[in-house]
């Protein structure tokens, strides 16, 4: 996927200088900094589709970790900031 927005392109920065320079990120690390979850709801949620965003195991066991890819984490900070920049400038009557 290419990033042509340019604050996609911060946010896709900002998430590699906090998480290293890789395509996928166990949901593990980022659990409580991203989400606010624990590490076993952040699990129980991905189990169950209730994430905001995609997971995959790379294998079918059951001990293999969660993965997010760091494309689909940069776009759903960017919609969700979007969205937060909308809702206050309807706050603000901009």
């Amino acid at each position: 996927m290419i990033m042509t927005n340019p604050s996609s392109s911060i946010v896709m920065c900002l998430l590699m200088a906090e998480f290293g320079v890789r395509q996928l990120i166990p949901l593990e690390e980022l659990a409580q900094p991203v989400l606010g979850l624990s590490k076993n709801s952040a699990k129980r949620k991905a189990k169950k589709y209730e994430l905001p965003f995609p997971v995959v195991k790379l294998n079918g066991s059951q001990k293999a970790p969660y993965l997010v890819s760091i494309n689909d984490l940069a776009e759903y900070i960017e919609s969700r900031c979007s969205t937060a920049r909308i809702e206050w400038n309807e706050v603000h009557d901009l």
